[in-house]
């Protein structure tokens, strides 16, 4: 006896669990059936009572009217099996019984087994049931409405936080790629030199670089890596190296220049290309020879104001053509002379009227303020820009070099 009753008890057991699992499976959301048992309770709901009128039509035929109590019976009989299974899966089932949608529940099958099929006109309080239907179905709207909600600002707040970690990884290795530039021009009788870089973006690919090479000579750099931001920075990072390791090598501009343009092609997933100015200046004389590989002409100030272009057909950019060839020039300072260096995104710096600053803008700047300090002048060049661009956005990066030369 014990054991048939601990079979019968298992067994109750087993079914409860399997009828919750239906009730779970029919009724909770997001379960994989709920919405289309919702959807069937409407259908159902819909038909029955438009039963209502149907049945009212006279002299009905006889197979219409045994469809349409077949269809009650089928109707009253899910609209049953869902009343049961919501009381099962409530937690407090009295509660739910007495609450507005269990009694609307119950209205919705009470007319059959209280009337029977006589009770037709009963049948339209299952309207009530479609009421209850749409109010469940909106709040499952809104509780899904509040979950994304939710959701999409967790994520949102996660997307700020790896914003701000990026920038601040950025604001990093923007100070780093500034502090790798040389502060300083070399101590040396007779000269002297200023610079500045101005990113447009976090991180830049301008480059100046001053180069301390035997017998006392001074390389000068100024380049101008294509594109902006970090790609363009990490290219300007190993054009700047390779450049100041050939230098010393090289005493011949030009052949730095083919040197650097062979190791960069070696090194160039990216396919991005460097227009480099690349000039030695032996400061007891002031003799200067140099070599352009794709890049704006330096201007040269003479010591009584007069302005020009330094001459020399530049050669290709580097990076792109192995083999290429950079022919040398040369230049004699004379006491008091000023040489500025610079990157496209001084003269094509733009108002916003769309109106490039253009190199009219700056010799004139040059002609002007260049009697004054190398740092002077670079300071005078740049507020220029700065009122001239005003409020529209910095398009290139800008970077200005001023070198000038005293007799010893």
């Amino acid at each position: 006896m014990r054991t048939m009753a601990s079979a019968t008890l298992e067994a109750l057991r087993r079914t409860r669990a399997s009828v919750r699992g239906l009730a779970e499976l029919l009724l909770e959301r997001p379960g994989p059936y709920a919405r289309a048992f919702d959807d069937l309770i409407l259908a159902l709901i819909v038909l029955s009572v438009a039963s209502i009128g149907v049945e009212a039509i006279p002299e009905l035929p006889a197979g219409a009217v045994r469809a349409l109590r077949w269809g009650e019976i089928v109707i009253v009989a899910v609209f049953s099996l869902e009343y049961l299974l919501r009381i099962i899966a409530a937690k407090k089932k009295l509660a739910f019984i007495f609450s507005f949608p269990g009694l609307v529940d119950l209205l919705a099958i009470a007319p059959f087994y209280v009337g029977g099929f006589d009770a037709r006109w009963l049948r339209a309080l299952r309207l009530l049931r479609l009421l209850r239907v749409l109010k469940l179905q909106t709040h499952v709207l809104e509780d899904t409405v509040a979950q994304r909600t939710r959701e999409l600002a967790e994520k949102n707040a996660l997307l700020e936080k790896a914003q701000a970690q990026l920038q601040e990884e950025l604001a990093v290795a923007r100070a780093l790629q500034l502090a790798i530039l040389p502060g300083t021009f070399p101590a040396k009788a007779g000269c002297d030199g200023a610079a500045r870089m101005i990113p447009a973006t976090t991180m830049g690919g301008d480059f100046y670089d001053f180069i301390e090479l035997p017998q006392g000579q001074i390389g000068l750099v100024m380049a101008d890596v294509s594109g902006k931001g970090v790609p363009a920075a990490f290219f300007m990072a190993v054009a700047r190296t390779n450049l100041r390791d050939l230098a010393p090598q090289h005493t011949n501009p030009g052949a730095c220049l083919a040197a650097t343009n062979e190791a960069l092609c070696a090194e160039n997933p990216m396919d991005l290309f460097v227009t480099v100015f690349y000039a030695v200046l032996e400061p007891q004389t002031g003799m200067v020879r140099y070599a352009n590989g794709g890049h704006n002409p330096p201007y040269l100030r003479r010591a009584d104001g007069a302005i020009e272009a330094l001459d020399g057909r530049g050669g290709p950019i580097l990076g792109v053509l192995p083999g290429a060839t950079f022919p040398t020039y040369t230049l004699q300072l004379r006491s008091g002379d000023r040489v500025v260096l610079y990157t496209d995104g001084v003269t094509e710096a733009f108002n916003p009227a769309n109106e490039a600053y253009g190199e009219p803008r700056l010799v004139n700047e040059v002609r002007v303020h260049g009697g004054e300090a190398p740092a002077a002048l670079v300071e005078r060049i740049c507020e220029s820009v700065a009122s001239f661009s005003g409020s529209a956005p910095q398009s290139d990066d800008i970077t200005l070099t001023v070198l000038s030369w005293n007799a010893p």
